[in-house]
């Protein structure tokens, strides 16, 4: 992108509403009243920026019993301790895509619904996070747009774009300790719009991914890419819980797709020490538990929150059950069970489960593979009419 065409805070802002730090609680609210899209406001003192008051926030805090006697008298400087005002601040003239790393990084869950712009102490502008995430999505849209347009040069940055988000996947064979993982996607596009991860919650807890968008091609590739930045903030700052990672992604995905597009995604500790796997779903499909008795595949349904990117603030409950020496847990994606044959019949659940009960002593790794097999001769097809995705941890000790 040209350096003219780069799109920057400024703008997609709005005006900077501000009142004076000595100005009381109340003359702040009664500003907020007339104007009902004012995100924030702006405090100074002696025409400086000083801090900035949510609207969120504030009716948040005087929603509280006596609350509005205790602040209404108040001067707009107090609510800056008490609502945290001194948060998320940024330059106009930043590149969205940019801020956009930088507010994650401040804020991996995206609290902040809004931010203001400061340059030379100055408050020139307020950025809905709504609007910024928009923005970086049209840019990726107009990607899109552009493949039907332009020359095989474009489509070769496509096929670029498909080789970054496939390296962008951890190894699809993994060992940790007694955990043997074997994984696989084939995408039915380009750029598609399943990913799994892994990622070690402590000496002997490993933590298993695995998610699908709703969609395919570039906005869905990008929304993953994004799913999968969160997630690894989120485990850097030391939330490792599977409810807990599911409730900050679903704000990630939230602000970034705004429920145009929405992602089901299965997370699962597994706790070597303790001998358990704890699972949280939003809204995927539940995975199977392979038992070393050698009893047919038990399908572990587990209570399911609502897809990331549907609802703000969403609960995932978690599901404990017991994962012991020979077990192997399977997670997988519905373009599996969904892949239909000419007459509309579908691969289905029954068919997987024979499959995982015939092929319990295959490798992790080749599993994949067999399956792809099993589906292509039950559809009479090469292609698939979506991404097909599998991850699997087998316990060898």
């Amino acid at each position: 992108m040209c350096q003219e065409e780069l799109v920057r805070l400024e703008d997609i802002s709005r005006s900077a509403v501000s009142v004076g730090s000595a100005l009381n609680v109340q003359h702040v609210l009664r500003r907020f009243q007339d104007d009902p899209e004012l995100p924030l406001i702006a405090v100074t003192e002696d025409g400086r920026y000083k801090g900035s008051v949510s609207r969120r926030e504030l009716l948040n805090l005087l929603s509280r019993p006596f609350a509005m006697e205790l602040y209404s008298k108040k001067p707009a400087d107090c609510l800056l301790a008490d609502l945290k005002g001194k948060g998320v601040v940024l330059p106009p003239d930043l590149e969205v895509n940019e801020a956009a790393v930088q507010l994650l990084a401040v804020d991996p869950t995206l609290q902040t619904d809004s931010f203001p712009l400061v340059a030379d102490g100055n408050c020139l502008g307020v950025v809905a996070v709504a609007d910024l995430m928009m923005a970086v999505a049209e840019q990726q849209k107009e990607l899109l747009d552009a493949l039907g347009r332009l020359s095989s040069r474009i489509r070769e940055e496509v096929a670029r774009g498909a080789k970054i988000q496939q390296d962008l996947l951890p190894p699809t064979q993994f060992r940790f300790g007694p955990l043997t993982l074997g994984a696989g996607v084939t995408t039915s596009s380009e750029i598609g719009g399943d990913f799994f991860d892994y990622f070690q919650a402590g000496e002997n807890r490993l933590g298993l991914v695995i998610a699908d968008v709703s969609g395919h091609g570039v906005q869905s590739g990008m929304v993953t890419t994004a799913a999968k930045a969160s997630l690894h903030t989120l485990v850097s700052l030391g939330i490792t819980t599977p409810s807990g990672l599911l409730t900050g992604m679903n704000n990630a995905i939230l602000a970034t797709a705004r429920q145009t597009l929405l992602m089901t995604c299965l997370i699962a500790t597994l706790d070597l020490s303790a001998g358990t796997i704890s699972v949280a779903n939003a809204g995927h499909n539940f995975p199977f538990l392979i038992r070393a008795s050698g009893d047919a595949p038990q399908m572990l349904e587990t209570v399911s929150g609502f897809p990331l990117g549907f609802e703000r603030d969403a609960q995932y409950p978690e599901t404990t059950t017991t994962f012991a020496p020979g077990d192997c847990l399977f997670l997988y994606t519905d373009g599996v069970v969904e892949s239909a044959d000419a007459s509309g019949e579908e691969f289905g659940y029954l068919r997987l489960q024979e499959l995982l009960m015939k092929e319990r002593c295959l490798p992790p790794h080749l599993l994949h593979k067999r399956l792809l097999e099993s589906i292509f001769a039950f559809t009479g097809q090469r292609t698939l009419e979506d991404d097909v995705t599998t991850l699997i941890a087998c316990h060898g000790a």
